[in-house]
């Protein structure tokens, strides 16, 4: 399952080989991280995302897998060294029914920054700007 693919790849491989990793991405797998402007698409531009996260001091630590099949959302925290706050996030990822690789993954990490600098501004300046919305389907490019 899906699931079964997280908790493996983020509770056992944890980040010592790429190559593993990577066995579980389908050719046309599609990411999207928040953090970045593009979607990454493919297993070369996939690849080397997760070899520049692949470094010593950071540790990714899964803490709530759900259990869907073909698709599996999950939050996370990311330790940096011996920094004295994490990085948490929730990610989803789906699997192709056939062929039983990743297809899509979305990363949603919260700001490395505590409070992020434009968000307190924005919520002293502006109380009201702290209520989030959901955005049109199509607004973005790519529409994923």
């Amino acid at each position: 399952t899906a699931c079964t693919i997280v908790d493996y790849l983020f509770n056992k491989v944890q980040g010592s080989s790429v190559d593993e990793s990577m066995r579980f991405f389908s050719d046309s797998i599609e990411y999207r991280d928040f953090n970045y402007e593009t979607m990454l698409k493919g297993t070369a531009e996939v690849r080397k995302f997760i070899e520049d996260f692949s470094l010593p001091g950071i540790t990714f630590i899964a803490q709530k897998i759900d259990d869907g099949e073909l698709s599996c959302c999950f939050t996370w925290e990311i330790q940096i060294m011996d920094a004295p706050t994490t990085v948490l996030g929730i990610s989803f990822y789906e699997m192709d029914p056939e062929e039983r690789r990743i297809v899509y993954v979305r990363d949603c990490p919260e700001s490395a920054i505590k409070p992020p600098p434009l968000a307190k501004f924005a919520r002293d300046f502006r109380p009201g700007l702290g209520v989030f919305e959901g955005v049109p389907i199509g607004s973005r490019p790519g529409g994923k």
